[in-house]
């Protein structure tokens, strides 16, 4: 391809994510192997649409590792947050010896627990725990 017709491709692929057409706009500019408009696409999914994998997949086509690394960062953190918590939870509820028979067949009703990474980060950051409580659903 000449660099006069990629120029205007690239163009044409900027038109049409202005326009919100981020579809076909990523066709050009991956036809055209435009990094850039590969990282806007990415930021779009990433932050608008909450389409992680889609955008990771991107930023690793577009070779914008230091997104990659925050995303990674950032989901390490909140597992090794979520280990701690179950771990003290585990321990809390299992700090008795005897144990009995009807415990044994107890099952407890799982309760899914909602965190915001912003959150997260702040309250280590601070070197607080989690408090698993406030955050569930209800």
């Amino acid at each position: 391809m000449e660099e006069n017709d990629r120029i205007a491709l690239i163009r044409r692929g900027n038109e049409l994510f202005n326009n919100g057409d981020i579809k076909n706009a990523l066709k050009i500019f991956l036809a055209t192997s435009y990094q850039d408009g590969i990282v806007r696409v990415a930021d779009h999914l990433f932050y608008e649409e909450n389409n992680k994998i889609a955008a990771i997949k991107l930023y690793k086509k577009a070779g914008y590792q230091k997104r990659i690394d925050e995303f990674a960062e950032k989901a390490a953190l909140t597992i090794r947050i979520w280990l701690e918590s179950d771990k003290i939870a585990t321990t809390d509820e299992t700090s008795e010896t005897d144990v009995s028979e009807e415990k044994i067949g107890e099952v407890k009703k799982w309760e899914p627990v909602e965190f915001k990474a912003e959150d997260i980060v702040k309250q280590r950051m601070e070197g607080k725990d989690i408090d698993t409580k406030k955050n569930k659903k209800k």
